[in-house]
């Protein structure tokens, strides 16, 4: 991107999903397994795609567009499997103690927090009933920001693994005009390779924003180091898109649908029988969807969707990326940055 073409792309001010007005972001980790937390305080409206054959989530069917409740809290990400789950219990009882959820009369709310979970149990030499819980949920609500949060091994990337490479918890956003942003943020522990094993280079690199992945090898610049194998079953990719825009659940859906294609553009193979890769959205309502202004013969309103849904994927593939590039080597799991780049890059 440069000041003299006012066309290109251009990121968020911190390139991060907590661009998105209304989205703050908290991590807790310990023991090289955590938690992330994306908090709506004002509400949002939600949607989830569920395309891995192998997912671990909680509270998913309440956003099927024809079910009631249709305001999100929060949404957590979890190491652990399916024990990560528990971490949604403190996100709650968090927000519960906050007065933050659906009303119910009285004074009383229930927090609408749905969950998804990837597998890091036992890595990096911890036991196998180390794991989050509900107090890693606490924790990570104690820790949220509206502003610039840290990415790499942190959160729920903190145990993860991609194609065996070193995984982490990574996040962009891009500016549409208009006041609209997308944002997304995603833990990156997947079956699949985030790597050409024919170059080295990251398969998602190509949707860089001007300089934003920093200074990266030329193609087919750099020498073949392949990674370790990856363990089947210990997989999943997990994430959230977030806009201001006013959504309805069924455009919800429809913005965390496509915003899989941006999953399968930077990891190969992708939504795999050992993967439960899980991408949830939160639209928070501040600008209507018109404000993107996309004409088609069929209609402004679809334009303007698709336009949101694409950028979507598109921010998520560099939001993995991103968290790639943030992540450190842990072990004999090695970092992309210690395996692939020479020092000092």
């Amino acid at each position: 991107m440069t000041d003299s073409d006012p066309q290109a792309p251009k990121t968020g001010p911190n390139n991060l999903i907590t661009d998105v007005p209304g989205i703050e972001v908290g991590h807790y980790a310990a023991h090289h397994t955590g938690t992330t937390v994306i908090l709506a305080r004002g509400g949002a409206v939600g949607g989830v795609d569920v395309r891995g054959s192998a997912p671990g989530t909680r509270e998913t069917d309440l956003l099927n567009p024809v079910n009631l409740v249709d305001r999100v809290n929060a949404i957590v990400l979890s190491g652990g499997s399916a024990f990560g789950l528990a971490a949604a219990d403190g996100v709650m009882t968090w927000l519960e103690d906050r007065g933050l959820g659906w009303p119910l009369g009285d004074g009383q709310v229930m927090p609408i927090v749905p969950a998804a979970v990837l597998f890091d149990p036992g890595r990096f030499g911890r036991e196998f009933r180390d794991r989050p819980t509900a107090d890693f949920g606490r924790r990570a609500c104690e820790n949220l920001t509206a502003g610039v949060f840290p990415l790499g091994n942190v959160g729920a990337g903190a145990g993860t693994i991609a194609g065996g490479l070193k995984g982490g918890l990574g996040s962009a956003s891009i500016d549409l005009g208009q006041g609209v942003i997308v944002g997304a943020i995603v833990a990156v522990n997947p079956f699949g390779s985030v790597v050409n094993p024919e170059t080295g280079e990251l398969f998602g690199a190509y949707l860089g924003i001007g300089d934003e992945f920093g200074p990266l090898p030329r193609p087919g610049a750099l020498p073949f180091a392949a990674p370790q194998a990856p363990q089947p079953i210990r997989n999943t990719t997990i994430g959230v898109v977030a806009t201001n825009l006013e959504l309805t659940k069924a455009q919800a859906t429809k913005l965390a649908q496509m915003a899989q294609d941006g999953l399968a553009r930077a990891i190969s193979p992708a939504h795999t029988l050992f993967d439960g890769d899980t991408l949830f959205s939160l639209a928070t309502g501040q600008i209507p969807l018109a404000a993107l202004q996309e004409d088609a013969a069929w209609g402004s309103m679809p334009a303007a969707l698709i336009r949101a849904g694409a950028a979507a994927a598109d921010t998520l593939t560099r939001a993995i990326v991103h968290a790639i590039l943030n992540a450190e080597t842990v072990g004999d799991t090695w970092s992309y940055r210690d395996r692939y780049l020479p020092r000092g890059d």
